[in-house]
C-alpha cells in the first residue's frame, strides 16, 4: 500500500517536471526569435525630409533675416549702458510716504539724503567718446559710467541737457570708438521694418524689431508749455532701460532715440516712443558746439486743424495749423502773419500738427528763413519768415465775478469791471468776462473756462456783453463761431459749434 502510494507521487512529480521543462524551452525559443515590426523592409534607403528647394520668396525672407543679424552685428557695439548715482533727499520721498514707511525702508535711521542707481542706454556719435541720451536718463547725476558693450568701463561727464526735447549729450575720454550712422526721420514711412537696440531690465545688448507704427506722436510727457514732442512710434519692445538707445532702419542707419513707453504698469504695453534722429542731431549738434542750444523761433501759439475748424474757416478738409496768437515784436508779427492765419507748408513741406510744425522750426537756426504756405480769409498766399530767439513772458489767473446766461450755449457773461482788472492784472482789450461755463455745453466743449475774457466772435470785436450778444445773434444755427479769447493775459481761440435749437 505505501509502495503504491510512492510510484504514484513519483509518476505525478516526473509529469510536473516534465510539462515545466517543456514550458522553458518554449520560451527559451520564442525569445531566441527576433522581434520583427510588422512594416517590412524593403532594402531601399530612406530619405527622410523634402527635397524640395526653398521657394523664392522664402530667400527672400531669409536676406530679410540675415539683415536683422547684419544690423544687429554693426550696431550692439556702438549702443551703450549708462550706469547712474544720483543723491536724493528724503525729503522728496516724505511727500509719497509716512514716516513709518520710511523707517522700514531704511531699516535703521532716515537718512538726510540717499544713494539712487539707475540705467540706461546711450548712442556712440563720434570715435572720441561723445554719445547721445535722453535727459531724464542722466539728470541729476552724481556719478556717470558707461558700459560699452565689449565690456570697457569709463567715467562720464554731462556736456549739456536740453529738457525741452529731452536730447542730452555726455562724454567719455577714448578712442577709435565705433559709432554709428544716421539716417533720415523725415523720409520714413509708417510700416518699415526697425530695430530697438539698448539695455532693458539691466539685460545688456538687446535687440527687438518691429515696425514704424506712427509718425508726429505727441504724448504729453514733458510738462512745459514749450516741450516739442513730435515722437517716432514703433511697436519693437521697449522697456525702462531702453532710453537712450537707437532706433534703427533697415540700412543700419539709426533714425530714432528712443525715449518712453506706453504703459499703465510700467513696462512695455506694445508702443515705444522715440525722438525723430533729425530733431535729435541739431540738439546734438548746438550741445557739444555751442554748449546751449540755439532753436529757431515764429512766435505763434496755434492748434491743430479739426473738421469743426475747417468748417468755420472756409477749408474743404482738415488740414494745415491754424494761428491763434501771433506775439507782438516777434519774427512771425515783424513778417505780417496774422491770428486766424492757417499755414499749410514750411519751405514746401506740409503740416497738419502743431507739434509737427513746433519740431519743424526747432530744427532751423536764428537768423534762417522759412517760407509759410497759408491761407487767409480763404485765400492763399505766402509770407517770408526770419526766424528769431524765443523770449519767455509771465502771466496772471483771472477770477470770476457775476452772472448772464445765454442758455443756448451754456455760458454766462458780465461786463469787465475796474476793480475785477486791477485784482487779477488784466492788461488786455475791453471784452465780455466769462463768469460761468455749464457742464456738457457747447462751450464747455469747446475749452472755454471762467475767467476767460472773450474779445471777438468771428471778426466782430467784443466790447461786453450786450456786443457778445449782438454777435451770437449773428451766428447761423449749426455754423461754428470763432470765439477769440484772452486768457492769462495771451490770446486763445476756441471753436463753438452754435445749437441749432
Amino acid at each position: 500500500m505505501l509502495n503504491n502510494r510512492f510510484y504514484r507521487f513519483a509518476i505525478a512529480l516526473l509529469a510536473i517536471g516534465t510539462l515545466f521543462g517543456l514550458m522553458i524551452a518554449s520560451g527559451l525559443k520564442h525569445a531566441a526569435r527576433p522581434l520583427r515590426p510588422r512594416h517590412q523592409f524593403t532594402g531601399a534607403s530612406v530619405v527622410l525630409g523634402s527635397l524640395q528647394s526653398s521657394s523664392e520668396n522664402l530667400l527672400e525672407l531669409q536676406n530679410v533675416s540675415d539683415a536683422f543679424v547684419y544690423i544687429a552685428e554693426q550696431l550692439v557695439p556702438t549702443v551703450v549702458s549708462i550706469r547712474v548715482t544720483r543723491l536724493v533727499s528724503t525729503s522728496d520721498l516724505q511727500k509719497y510716504h509716512d514716516r513709518d514707511e520710511l523707517r522700514d525702508l531704511f531699516r535703521f535711521r532716515i537718512p538726510k539724503e540717499y544713494r539712487q542707481q539707475g540705467s540706461g542706454s546711450g548712442i556712440i556719435v563720434s570715435s572720441d567718446g561723445y554719445i547721445l541720451t535722453n535727459v531724464h536718463v542722466v539728470q541729476n547725476a552724481q556719478k556717470l559710467n558707461v558700459l560699452l558693450a565689449d565690456n570697457r568701463e569709463f567715467k562720464a561727464e554731462i556736456v549739456g541737457l536740453d529738457p525741452l526735447t529731452e536730447v542730452a549729450v555726455i562724454k567719455v575720454s577714448a578712442r577709435d570708438l565705433p559709432v554709428v550712422r544716421f539716417g533720415d526721420s523725415d523720409s520714413l514711412r509708417v510700416g518699415e521694418w526697425v530695430l530697438a537696440i539698448g539695455n532693458p531690465l539691466d539685460l545688456r545688448s538687446t535687440v527687438t524689431a518691429g515696425i514704424i507704427s506712427a509718425k508726429g506722436r505727441q504724448i504729453d510727457i514733458m510738462q512745459d508749455r514749450y516741450s516739442i514732442e513730435s515722437f517716432l512710434q514703433t511697436d519693437a519692445a521697449i522697456n525702462p532701460g531702453n532710453s537712450g538707445g537707437a532706433l534703427v532702419n533697415l540700412r543700419g542707419e539709426v533714425i530714432g532715440v528712443n525715449t518712453a513707453i506706453a504703459t499703465e504698469t510700467g513696462y512695455n504695453a506694445g508702443f515705444g516712443f522715440a525722438i525723430p534722429i533729425n530733431l535729435a542731431r541739431k540738439i546734438m549738434s548746438d550741445l557739444i558746439e555751442k554748449g546751449k542750444v540755439e532753436r529757431g523761433y515764429l512766435g505763434i501759439s496755434m492748434q491743430s486743424v479739426d473738421g469743426k475748424k475747417a468748417r468755420a474757416l472756409g477749408l474743404d478738409r482738415p488740414q494745415g495749423v491754424f494761428v491763434e496768437e501771433v506775439l507782438r515784436d516777434s519774427p512771425a508779427d515783424k513778417s505780417g502773419l496774422k491770428t486766424k492765419d492757417v499755414i499749410l507748408t514750411v519751405n514746401g513741406q506740409s503740416v497738419n500738427k502743431s507739434n509737427q510744425l513746433q519740431a519743424m522750426i526747432a530744427r532751423k537756426s536764428p537768423g534762417q528763413n522759412v517760407r509759410l504756405e497759408i491761407v487767409r480769409k480763404r485765400k492763399p498766399m505766402t509770407v517770408d519768415v526770419r526766424l528769431g530767439v524765443r523770449q519767455e513772458t509771465d502771466v496772471q489767473v483771472a477770477k470770476k465775478t457775476a452772472r448772464h446766461s445765454f442758455e443756448n450755449l451754456g455760458i454766462a457773461v458780465e461786463d469787465i469791471t475796474t476793480s475785477w482788472a486791477s485784482d487779477t492784472g488784466y492788461i488786455g482789450p475791453a471784452g465780455a468776462l466769462v463768469v460761468g461755463v455749464e457742464r456738457y455745453s457747447p462751450v464747455e466743449e469747446s475749452g472755454l473756462r471762467e475767467g476767460d475774457v472773450i474779445v471777438e466772435i468771428n471778426d466782430r470785436i467784443i466790447d461786453g456783453k450786450e456786443s457778445f450778444q449782438q454777435a451770437l445773434d449773428e451766428q447761423e444755427p449749426g455754423s461754428v463761431a470763432i470765439f477769440t479769447v484772452r486768457r492769462f493775459n495771451r490770446k486763445f481761440h476756441f471753436f463753438v459749434e452754435i445749437s441749432a435749437d
